[in-house]
């Protein structure tokens, strides 16, 4: 039976560890194609649905509350992750994580929809996106990948390490990939004591932590799949909008230049003083450029879109 947390009887479904500070959004919940998942659903306006690596939907806090008012922000909790119920069954691979994505967008029936993939969740919004895009009006990239990681011996060699039996036994006893994430380093940078503290509520379970790292591995066995991706991203995408939207201080790679070649005509941007969660390092900033880019770029197609069509 999975471990239960407490919850505050003022709220149903807010455990008694997540005050209304650290996370100022209506608890929610949906089945996804037979999953039960958490979510955010905040503000109104064009859907903007913020993907993640399936850690918790507290990591798009600051930009969700600068973006709410223009637009309806979506973010969710993938099972067993966040605030969303254990899973037994959920393997947590990158094509699992898609289906859960596409039953989420099925159940709230939703249209037009500018995508915000960070991450792991790159992969995984961009497999649903292939798969459904009818459903989608733009994309906006940060710091992820759409293509086989074989080209990176040194990304696999470090997820080889997160993936290992000794590295899981320390996780499972000492919350270190979490604790890690919602340091100074990852998304605290910015956030109070308090606030970290919220954060790293869902790892008290331990199907949280062995999620997390599941995750993590699961990386480790997409190559066939993003090689799929990949050239299905140059057909299914190629017409909408694109903005790539990284933390200067982390593409070692240059995978903002690649996904500048695979997609000609995106923006390109970054956070001068982000890292790998430039959402959390600047938020402000994060919010501005896509606030900026959509009025210029997104609604500016829309607008030709329905002129070519009117003519036809």
């Amino acid at each position: 039976m999975a471990k239960m947390c407490p919850i505050n009887a003022q709220e149903p479904g807010r455990p008694d560890w997540l005050p209304r500070s650290a996370y100022p959004f209506q608890i929610r919940f949906a089945d996804a194609g037979g999953t039960m998942i958490h979510y955010i659903d905040e503000g109104s306006g064009p859907a903007l649905l913020l993907v993640g690596a399936g850690q918790w939907s507290m990591i798009f806090r600051d930009v969700i509350m600068r973006l709410r008012g223009e637009f309806r922000c979506l973010a969710f909790d993938f099972p067993d992750c966040g605030l969303s119920p254990d899973a037994p069954d959920h393997d947590h691979s990158v094509v699992a994580d898609a289906r859960i994505l596409e039953g989420f967008i099925d159940a709230l029936d939703l249209q037009d929809i500018t995508m915000v993939v960070h991450d792991l969740g790159g992969p995984i919004g961009f497999l649903a996106a292939t798969r459904r895009p009818d459903r989608f009006r733009a994309v906006v990239i940060s710091n992820t990948f759409g293509w086989p990681l074989a080209g990176y011996p040194a990304v696999r060699r470090a997820l080889r390490v997160v993936a290992s039996r000794p590295v899981g036994a320390v996780n499972n006893l000492t919350n270190v990939i979490a604790r890690l994430t919602a340091s100074r380093y990852g998304v605290g940078r910015v956030m109070s004591k308090a606030d970290r503290s919220a954060f790293l509520g869902p790892w008290r379970r331990r199907a949280s932590r062995r999620a997390t790292q599941l995750t993590l591995a699961g990386a480790l066995r997409i190559e066939p799949v993003m090689a799929e991706v990949e050239q299905s991203l140059r057909t299914a995408l190629a017409d909408l909008p694109v903005l790539t939207l990284f933390g200067r201080k982390n593409d070692p790679y240059g995978w903002q230049a690649r996904f500048g070649q695979m997609f000609p005509r995106a923006t390109a941007a970054v956070i001068p003083d982000g890292n790998h969660f430039p959402f959390d390092d600047d938020p402000d900033a994060y919010a501005a450029a896509i606030r900026n880019w959509w009025a210029r770029s997104v609604a500016t197609h829309d607008n030709a879109y329905t002129k070519r069509s009117q003519s036809k």
